[in-house]
Formats: C-alpha cells, structure tokens, sequence
C-alpha cells in the first residue's frame, strides 16, 4: 500500500514539473545602426565603420533561456585615417544563447560568429574570419526592443 502511495506522488510531481515546462520558437528580425568605437587596425592603418544593419535570429526560447542561430548584413561605409570612404559589405552567421531573468523586460546575450565575410567595392579581396559579441537589451513590448551590442571580429591574412 505505502508502494502505491508513492508512486502517486512521483506522478503527481511529475505531472506538476512537466505541466509548467514550455518553450517558444524565437523568430527575431532586426535593424539597426552599427558603428565603431576605436577603429579597426588593418596592415598599419586605422578604419571607422559605420551603416545600416539588417538580419534575424530564429531559435528556442525556453523560460529564462534562448539559443539558436544568427545572420545579418551590414552596409557599411569604411573610412580610412586618410582618404576617402568607401562601401563595406559584412555578412555574419552566427550561435547565440541568452538569458531573460525575471526582471521586467531585460535580457542578455552572447554570440559567437561561426563565419563573418566581408566585401569592400575597392577590390576584388574577401575578408573571412571569426568573432564574438555580447548584448543587453530591454522588451518594450514582444515586437519591440532596444538592444546595444559590441562585437568584435578577426579577419584572416589575405593570402
């Protein structure tokens, strides 16, 4: 009898546990205005960046946790320490997992860039390489937020 009873129990909580488990498919798109802080030091020179930026994110969000996958477009204008600017096209795939605490609308991500490409209109060279990034955000409403992101990347030598 005291057998019975306890299996009672463990489907009870089991029910319990498993009815308040939930997940969401996170579907993301964004715009918004990249810029750089301190430059970009290439072969001894230093470039700004700053554009447009477009793409989405589509994973799970759990309760507190999302993760999933990445991909935006930058149109940038790359402007060297001296001369002109020029167009600068970057186009990043990456993984991210974040957090949503339960506080009213804030959350935090990381991301890490499987593959970022860019492309200058000056020449025919493609850059490839890695990079990371991390953000903070604030839900105003589920289809609207304001983040802030920093992102870094590391290019490739060209060969």
């Amino acid at each position: 009898m005291k057998s019975i009873w306890k299996k009672i129990g463990l489907a009870l909580i089991a029910l319990t546990i498993t009815s308040q488990a939930h997940a969401l498919i996170l579907i993301e798109p964004y715009v918004g205005y990249d810029f750089s802080l301190n430059g970009e030091e290439t072969s001894g020179s230093e470039f700004d960046f700053s554009g447009l930026g477009y793409g989405g994110r589509l994973g799970i969000q759990l309760v507190t946790v999302m993760f999933g996958v990445s991909y935006d477009i930058m149109d940038l204008d790359k402007e060297p320490e001296t001369g002109d600017k020029y167009g600068y096209e970057q186009t990043n795939l990456g993984v991210f997992v974040g957090w949503n605490p339960k506080l009213d609308g804030i959350r935090f991500w990381g991301t890490y860039f499987i593959d970022s490409d860019g492309d200058s209109e000056l020449d025919d060279e493609d850059d490839s390489g890695d990079g990371f990034g991390i953000g903070l955000g604030y839900k105003f409403k589920p289809w609207l937020a304001l983040n802030a992101e920093y992102r870094t990347f590391s290019y490739d030598e060209p060969a």
